[in-house]
């Protein structure tokens, strides 16, 4: 259809940019009578976005807390690359309980016979 559309998502990010820049001392005022640990916390919204006809976005609403239920597949993966990319950003690192088990195993064994697990790797 001849939409540039980086340059459209250039568009949504620099309308989101703004309306974040003009609430900004209002969140921080906020966050700083709510929590004696203002720099280890972090809030996620949602913007609605309304594109026109000549490929403007209009910021239609922000929701606080949006929901992440998801209500199709592509729902799901958008919401899921989300949250992945909000875990990414605040530093958390993926958990796989498994991997933890084995490891936690393969720690016993080599508290039990006095070898190392190097060893360990090999025989199981």
């Amino acid at each position: 259809m001849g939409i540039d559309v980086k340059l459209l998502f250039e568009k949504i990010q620099d309308v989101i940019i703004k309306s974040l820049l003009s609430v900004e001392p209002h969140i921080f005022n906020a966050l700083a009578r709510s929590s004696k640990h203002k720099n280890i916390c972090f809030e996620l919204y949602g913007f609605d976005v309304l594109i026109d006809d000549n490929l403007n976005p209009w910021i239609m609403e922000v929701n606080v807390s949006p929901s992440l239920s998801s209500s199709s597949p592509l729902d799901k993966k958008i919401k899921t690359m989300l949250l992945s990319d909000v875990f990414n950003l605040i530093g958390l690192k993926l958990f796989v309980r498994k991997k933890l088990e084995k490891e936690e195993e393969a720690k016993k064994i080599e508290r039990i016979l006095g070898i190392k697990s190097i060893f360990l790797s090999r025989i199981t």
